[in-house]
């Protein structure tokens, strides 16, 4: 192998390494954010330590705080299409917010938006074989 393709090769194992696991905040779903709440850093320009992530906290001190995010590891699978005719629990329910990432769901569940933009766990749509 020439020293150019072991270079490719690395590059697309940094990138892949890279984007494996997007940092995702912690959520609370649709909450009116209190008043007097103060931040320590802003999500335009995030400027947390290494591990950490600019991220809303509800909890006392309220605002933008630096904390460590959660891993978002994608489950396989697809989420339903939000126009999906089909009958999932929780599906018309517009004040829930049961996860963050696909880990916060059990066994094969994925964390997937309702058509109100509430997150939930649900089963993945089945993957469409296609025989040639």
């Amino acid at each position: 192998m020439s020293p150019y393709s072991y270079a490719i090769l690395l590059l697309l194992a940094i990138v892949s390494i890279i984007n494996a696991g997007q940092k995702v905040c912690p959520g609370y779903g649709f909450i009116k954010p209190p008043n007097n709440c103060k931040s320590t850093c802003s999500i335009l320009k995030d400027k947390c330590p290494i591990g950490k992530k600019c991220c809303f906290r509800r909890q006392q001190p309220c605002g933008f705080h630096c904390v460590v995010p959660k891993d978002n590891q994608p489950k396989p699978g697809k989420c339903p299409l939000l126009s999906s005719k089909q009958i999932f629990r929780n599906w018309y329910v517009c004040d829930l917010h049961f996860c963050d990432v696909d880990n916060d769901c059990r066994g094969t569940a994925k964390c997937c938006y309702n058509p109100c933009r509430a997150t939930i766990c649900i089963e993945p749509q089945a993957a469409k074989r296609v025989f040639s």
